[in-house]
């Protein structure tokens, strides 16, 4: 447009000459004539916004016309096809004239565009560039002929070259993209024009309008020649919002040339969608919330959008509610004051308008707690009668204290202020129980007063109390006993009213007061009860009731404490009157029993007879006499009489008794008989000896016949069953004999005591019975000693040595005599005979073994000297006594020094300085010897770090190395003196240090990250800071915390006890993470302080929904064939993290993918071979509406030949997903059109996500099957990294076939290339981009001693193992360790004792000692010095 030039024509002459304003050609408007010349002025301008310019100026002379060459156009082709050649030959220009030739032929104007070209020569005109109609229609040409005159005369011919048209253009819509809006909920109707224009002519240019996609369900149709685009049916906005229509264009003459468009539909909106709530609305709120706190912010969903969706809100019936609520916001806010006590929760009806539609809901505020209310107790100053316990811990009573808040508030426990002896509280029930064995002494009662403390447990606790008094009164522990009663009572119908039935009588052994009573019942109403002595009494007519039978029940409950009661039961049968008496058919009875007749038989039947019929005939029988020693019972009944004791003729042979038989009636009638029952002796007694062992003794020597023993039995039976003969059954029978009829035993046999001393017999007492009964009884005869021989010692003299430090009851040795007596007789006693005693000695009397009773300093090596006399226990005659000599060998040795004191307790600060001492060691040895009694001070063991040295002389103790408390706190020293003695004594002393604690450690945090929900309201708890510090109090807390250089508007607050709160709502989709410096500083003196990052992460709410995505996924297998499995999660959505997805397949090969309920996690089935499916998933969060997001998954296989042909490209990205997202497919294709140009294909079979790069693994093969060598391959992407960098806006640190060549092994390690496929597949993933292939590693690491790792870049630490002896430090260095040996040690290891003694000499007679800093020399009295 710009280069568009206007020609005109200014100045004089203008009315004689014309121009063409397109080209520029000059024309005459006439004759001219009678002029030599003529000047003509040219202005031409662009067509530019602004146009420039120029100007020049044309001078015509004129000449003879006849001398101008004659021009003729000779035109070939009047009409030329657009699409004619380059070539093509359109005209011959000639000319003639007088003049001299040859002729020079020029286009003068009209081929601006330089279309065509005219042979200077020859005059042919020729298509130079090529044609296009619908640019340019036609072309007027000027054409020159010059001569070869001088000057040359040239002459001109203007003809018209025409250009046909041809089918050579596609069609064009006015623009790429179209916009068009419509109101929803219109009738079917015109939208917008969506025209194409074929710049082509006629049938050339007719268009024909279709739409190819985005209309699935033909919601819009197109005119196919105008192009004007409609609905079909009404839309609906909420449904579909817009439509991505594609419109195509086709010429009609050649269906190959076409166009397409998007068509972009927007739905207006018309409010037509009421707002909707999306949650049920429930908070919490404390009771002492103060008026403008906000309490929760309602929000709304309209499907409407733009003004149709502003909503207003407001409390519908809002009367005595606290609250109201913002119009525009939905907050609603506390109004007035809260009582969770008196309404625990509000329902708040929430309006919400869109100026068209109203809906409401109820929003539930729960009133929380705070701790307001103190707890009250049910009883006030309770008494509790409580009988006295059987156990220690027995329930008392329940105190119940009520706190009207909830939760913790509410809960109450109780204690006893201040404690007593005797009663305890369960804190949670309120139980009192006591606490010991309550019992009354000598007093009828005891009471007890406590309080009982009520406390709620609040943050804040509130308490009550109430005084509880107890009574302690003696226990009931027996109920009542009712005395024996009838079961059944019969009684006359004619029983006058008023009379006594009959007394129930209860006794209790704890109470003397009882209380009778009915139970309800039928017979209650007849009867009466006295309830204090239990007569029952008749209480209406029996008449009417002959024949019935009533059950009554009696209680009885005693005054105890606790009050107990018995029950019993009574029948009641209503009779007539009672005529006759019983009677028996014989006035005496007689019995004869042998007295072994067996308890329980029967003896016999005695029977009575009773003519009247019931009750009054039931007859009952009875022993008259009260004869507790009678062994017969009698049949109430049944009249049976049986035997319930055994007999004992023996004891009583004879028995007499009466039987009485008593009727049944009210007014009884009785009859009497006599019974004798004799009793039969039988041989039913043993023999009995007095006891079933007996111990007898005769004196060794006795003659035989000696009397040992009397064995006396007896038996209670008569007669011959009671004749008894003894003998001897078993045991020693041989060396004893027995008398048969007195059973005395005698010796048979001379006994010696050091031969046999017991023996024993079996005795057998048998009686005369026809059935012999026997008993037997066990002698056991002692033999007894008598004192026959004297002690001898087995030798006369003895030796033994002790050395003189020995202490006090050490055992020097033991002397041994022996008696031949046997038993007492020969044991043996010793004695130290006179001044021996005062030797520093003594001798056990029965052992013989001999003691040390006193120091044997003083002997030095003098020998001493004993004499021992052993005896038995007869009285020391001088012949039945032996004695032996004793000499002990005192012997002197090396005393150890001993310390005073042995435990020593130091105290220091641990910024102590070195070479300080804190304390001195004090020894003394008490050896006579001098050389012996001279020592060094070493510390042996506890000295760690070599925190500590000692002076060998002096023992004084100093630091030597600094001291830290938190590293070690105390120390315990082990510290020794050696002597010099030989060999040398050592004593010990332990040193204690305690190391005091400074402030040289600030606070650290104890936490450094949390977490907080978004869009919570302002003033959200954080995290409730604390901190720890190494030192001891007061260097510790309280801590002080604080933000360091908060900024303006931050979203954080932190007060000085470590509240951190948040200033205002977060969204987790602006900043998921925020980092905040905290300070925090200690108590100490001086207060140390430090400062860490706090990290906050934002979690996520489900508050964005999805968004509809293209999602491309790269399946990469190795070998034949993909083995099925996971290959991606198909909903990774960018905003909300913290969401429950569920996905399903909506459309595609359904058989092949599976995505399991509740997930989004597409799996796959095996496949072999290359392919690529596309399949739609429906993705929801279950809270916005579902989106369909379209799947691309592509499966490709790599081999062997990949991996050894393939090159590595290193490339630079923030992760792995922002690479994915917007960088991979476009690297792909770059590298793609790289290698096109190589008539090859790539083909990226890995990915390897590294430390801070991204690896990506790519073979490249040429189109005739063969890959490109590695070497190759690499060198032409290393050819062009920048034009791939820019091409792919991504930064390529290497391309390389060799992974070693980026030196990857760390610390002097060996690289070797190794590309290793794992079994397991990797997913690596984004939300368009999925990339699954196996797990790879493309090289090994082999790594030097003392690293360990993938990259060999981990230190081993060998100082976990400790390998350093003798206290040697291990220090932990790179790739190794070395031991910092303590003093005098040395070695890789400190295992070789480093002795300087035998390099130094000590001058004058001293003697080297080696040291924990060196030596030391220890002199010889009368010198000094190192």
């Amino acid at each position: 447009m710009n280069a568009e030039l206007k020609f005109s024509l200014y100045g004089p002459n203008v009315d004689v000459v014309t121009i063409d304003p397109r080209s520029g050609t000059v024309f005459t408007s006439g004759f001219l004539t009678g002029r030599e010349g003529l000047t003509i002025d040219v202005h031409v301008e662009d067509s530019g916004e602004v146009p420039h310019f120029d100007i020049t100026t044309i001078s015509v002379i004129f000449h003879n016309g006849s001398e101008f060459p004659m021009v003729n156009v000779d035109i070939l082709r009047k009409f030329i096809f657009e699409d004619a050649p380059v070539g093509t030959l359109v005209a011959i220009v000639n000319a003639t004239s007088p003049r001299p030739e040859p002729f020079y032929f020029y286009l003068a104007s009209g081929d601006t565009e330089e279309i065509f070209q005219l042979d200077e020569s020859s005059g042919e005109l020729t298509v130079q560039n090529p044609l296009d109609y619908e640019n340019k229609k036609g072309f007027t040409l000027l054409v020159e002929a010059r001569d070869s005159g001088s000057p040359p005369f040239s002459s001109f011919a203007e003809f018209h070259v025409n250009i046909s048209d041809v089918n050579d253009n596609f069609p064009q819509f006015m623009q790429s993209e179209f916009r068009c809006d419509i109101f929803e909920n219109l009738q079917p109707m015109w939208v917008c024009d969506v025209l194409a224009i074929d710049a082509d002519t006629g049938s050339y240019g007719m268009v024909h309008h279709s739409i190819v996609e985005g209309n699935p369900d033909s919601h819009f149709i197109i005119d196919s020649e105008t192009g004007e685009l409609s609905t079909t049916i009404s839309l609906d906005r909420e449904v579909i919002a817009d439509y991505n229509l594609t419109v195509e264009a086709i010429d009609q003459d050649n269906p190959l040339h076409s166009a397409s468009a998007t068509v972009i539909v927007v739905v207006l909106d018309r409010n037509d969608h009421p707002p909707r709530f999306s949650q049920i609305f429930r908070t919490e709120i404390p009771e002492d919330a103060p008026i403008g706190q906000p309490v929760v912010q309602v929000i709304s969903a309209d499907d409407d959008i733009d003004e149709n969706r502003e909503i207003t809100f407001s409390i519908i019936q809002h009367n005595d509610i606290p609250f109201i609520i913002d119009n525009n916001y939905g907050l609603i806010t506390v109004i007035g004051l809260l009582d969770r006590e008196k309404q625990d929760h509000y329902i708040v009806r929430v309006n919400a308008n869109d100026s068209a539609w109203s809906i409401s809901t109820d929003v539930t505020i729960v009133i929380l707690d705070v701790n307001d209310n103190k707890p009250v107790f049910s009883h006030t100053a309770p008494t509790v009668i409580l009988p006295e316990t059987k156990a220690q811990e027995e329930f008392v009573f329940r105190v119940m204290a009520i706190d009207a808040d909830t939760g913790k508030n509410s809960e109450v426990v109780y204690t006893i202020e201040p404690p007593v002896d005797h009663f305890w509280v369960n804190a949670t029930s309120g139980e009192i129980y006591t606490n010991q064995l309550m019992a009354l002494h000598h007093s009828p009662f005891e009471v007890f007063n406590f309080t009982v403390f009520a406390y709620d447990c609040g943050i804040t606790s509130l308490f009550a109390s109430t005084t509880v008094t107890v009574r302690l009164v003696p226990y009931n522990y027996h109920p009542p006993i009712f005395l024996l009663s009838p079961s059944k009572v019969s009684i006359p119908f004619d029983m006058p009213i008023g009379t006594e039935v009959f007394q129930f009588s209860a006794v209790d052994n704890d109470s003397d007061e009882i209380e009778y009573a009915l139970k309800n019942g039928k017979a209650s109403d007849m009867f009466w009860i006295q309830a204090d002595f239990g007569k029952i009494t008749l209480n209406g007519s029996l008449r009417e009731h002959l024949g019935e039978v009533w059950t009554l029940s009696v209680t009885a409950k005693d005054s105890g404490h606790p009050p107990l009661t018995s029950q019993v039961e009574i029948t009641i049968e209503i009779i007539a009157r009672n005529h006759f008496s019983p009677s028996f058919a014989e006035p005496v009875a007689i019995f004869s029993i042998p007295e072994d007749l067996h308890v329980g038989s029967f003896i016999g039947k005695i029977q009575a007879e009773d003519e009247d019929s019931g009750a009054n005939g039931v007859i009952t029988y009875s022993i008259r006499q009260d004869l507790e020693y009678l062994p017969f019972s009698l049949g109430k009944s049944s009249a049976l009489l049986s035997l319930i004791r055994e007999l004992d003729f023996e004891k009583q042979r004879l028995y007499h008794f009466q039987i009485e038989a008593v009727d049944g009636g009210w007014s009884s009638k009785i009859g009497m008989t006599n019974i004798t029952v004799n009793i039969v002796d039988v041989n039913d007694n043993p023999p009995a000896f007095g006891a079933l062992e007996y111990i007898a003794s005769v004196p060794e020597n006795s003659g035989i016949g000696t009397i040992v023993f009397i064995a006396k039995a007896t038996d209670p039976d008569s007669t011959t069953n009671a004749q008894i003969t003894y003998s001897l059954i078993s045991g020693d029978v041989e060396r004893f004999s027995v008398d048969s009829v007195n059973g005395t035993i005698t010796s048979a046999d001379v006994f010696d005591y050091e031969q046999e001393q017991i023996f024993d017999v079996m005795v057998k007492a048998s009686n005369m019975g026809a059935h012999a009964l026997f008993s037997v009884a066990h002698v056991f005869i002692n033999i007894l000693d008598i004192n026959e021989f004297i002690p001898t010692f087995r030798t006369k003299e003895y030796d033994f040595s002790v050395f003189t430090h020995d202490p006090i009851g050490t055992r020097v040795g033991q002397v041994t005599a022996t008696d031949l007596d046997q038993g007492p007789e020969g044991e043996v006693f010793y004695l130290l005979l006179g001044l021996n005693q005062n030797l520093g000695f003594e001798i056990d009397r029965h052992s013989g073994e001999i003691y040390t009773t006193g120091s044997l300093r003083m002997h030095g090596n003098s020998p001493a000297a004993l004499t021992v006399l052993a005896k038995n226990r007869g009285i020391i005659s001088g012949t039945n006594v032996d004695e032996c000599s004793v000499r002990i060998s005192i012997i002197e040795i090396n005393n150890a020094p001993e310390f005073t004191p042995t435990i020593y307790l130091i105290n220091v600060r641990e910024n102590i300085a070195i070479g300080t001492s804190i304390v001195r060691v004090s020894a003394v040895d008490q050896d006579s010897i001098w050389y012996w009694s001279q020592f060094f001070f070493s510390i042996e063991h506890g000295n760690i770090n070599t925190a500590f040295a000692i002076h060998p002389l002096s023992g004084v103790i100093s630091v030597h190395s600094p001291l830290d408390r938190e590293q070690w706190a105390h120390y315990n020293l082990s510290v020794t003196a050696t002597d010099k003695g030989t060999p040398p004594a050592t004593g010990t002393a332990n040193v204690l240090v305690t190391v005091d604690d400074i402030n040289d450690h600030a606070p650290r945090l104890g936490v450094t990250q949390a977490q907080v929900k978004e869009n919570q309201p302002q003033g959200t708890i954080v995290a409730r800071l604390n901190a720890s510090d190494l030192d001891l109090p007061p260097n510790q807390g309280p801590f002080t915390f604080w933000v360091v250089k908060p900024m303006m508007g931050s979203a954080f607050s932190l007060t000085a006890d470590g509240v951190l709160f948040t200033t205002r709502s977060l969204d987790r989709e602006v900043y998921s993470v925020y980092h905040v410096a905290v300070a925090v500083r200690d108590a100490g003196t001086p207060p140390l302080t430090s400062t860490t990052v706090f990290h906050i992460s934002v979690l996520d709410e489900n508050d964005n929904p999805y968004m509809q995505r293209s999602i491309h996924i790269e399946v990469k297998y190795y070998g034949s064939s993909f083995q099925g499995g996971r290959i991606g999660h198909v909903n990774l959505q960018g905003d909300d993290v913290a969401h429950t997805s569920n996905c399903s397949i909506k459309t595609g090969r359904s058989n092949m993918f599976d995505i399991p309920y509740g997930t989004c996690e597409l799996w796959s089935a095996p496949f072999q071979g290359e392919a690529t499916y596309n399949i739609t998933i429906e993705a929801t969060d279950l809270f916005h509406f579902p989106v369909n997001h379209s799947v691309y998954v592509n499966y490709k296989g790599f081999t062997n030949a990949s991996m050894d042909s393939c090159i590595l490209f290193y490339v630079s990205s923030s992760s792995i997903h922002e690479f994915l997202t917007h960088k991979y497919l476009t690297f792909v294709k770059a590298l793609d059109s790289l290698f096109n140009l190589q008539a090859s294909k790539t083909h990226v079979f890995g990915i390897k996500v590294l430390e801070t790069e991204i690896l990506l693994l790519a073979a490249v093969k040429s189109y005739n099957g063969q890959y490109l060598s590695r070497e190759l391959a690499s060198g032409i992407s290393t050819g062009h990294r920048k034009v791939l960098e820019a091409q792919t806006n991504v930064t390529i640190s290497h391309i390389t076939s060799d992974p070693c060549l980026t030196v990857p092994c760390q610390n002097g390690a060996t690289c070797g290339k190794n590309i290793h496929i794992g079994p397991k597949v990797a997913v690596l993933e984004s939300s368009t981009v999925i990339f699954a292939s196996p797990q790879m590693e493309i090289f090994n690491c082999t790594c030097l001693p003392g690293f360990t790792g993938t990259l060999c870049e981990a230190d081993i630490d060998e100082c976990e193992s400790n390998p350093c002896r003798n206290e040697g430090t291990c220090v932990n260095n790179h790739g190794g360790f070395y031991c910092h040996c303590q003093n005098g040690f040395f070695g890789t290891f400190c295992t070789t004792d480093f002795d300087e003694c035998p390099t130094q000499k000590c001058q004058n007679g001293g003697s080297c000692v080696k040291a924990q800093d060196g030596f030391h020399c220890l002199c010889d009295a009368g010198y000094k010095g190192i």
